[in-house]
């Protein structure tokens, strides 16, 4: 048997979770999109490049977004992607464009991962 205090706050985590999942919905539309414009900027001039920034960008976005995983390990990997990235694109390391690459995808990851908990609390208001 469940008390009225238990029904009621069952009732706030099922409200809770379908707010969530109505937020999931949209990003699972918005993020891969975000990604895909944030590849166009941040790739190297290489067709390679592109289509692993577009990967990369988009997965990580996805994973810290929608399954809200750590942003140390996607920051860590966005990293070493693009330390490889620029290797290959340039032969050797180019710290500029190390950087830019590096701190635009890193800094949408980031926006991403800080902001959803915020988004969530938000839309419950409403």
């Amino acid at each position: 048997m469940v008390s009225p205090d238990q029904q009621k706050m069952l009732d706030v985590l099922e409200k809770q979770r379908l707010h969530q999942l109505r937020v999931d919905r949209v990003l699972k539309i918005v993020l891969p999109i975000v990604g895909f414009l944030l590849s166009v900027m941040c790739a190297n001039l290489n067709r390679l490049s592109l289509i692993f920034t577009i990967v990369i960008s988009i997965t990580a976005l996805w994973m810290v977004g929608i399954k809200r995983q750590a942003l140390w390990i996607w920051t860590t990997v966005v990293a070493l992607y693009c330390v490889l990235d620029n290797f290959y694109s340039f032969g050797s390391f180019d710290l500029k464009r190390y950087f830019y690459q590096f701190g635009s995808i890193t800094t949408f990851i980031w926006i991403m991962g800080i902001g959803r908990p915020y988004i969530d609390r938000w839309l419950m208001k409403d």
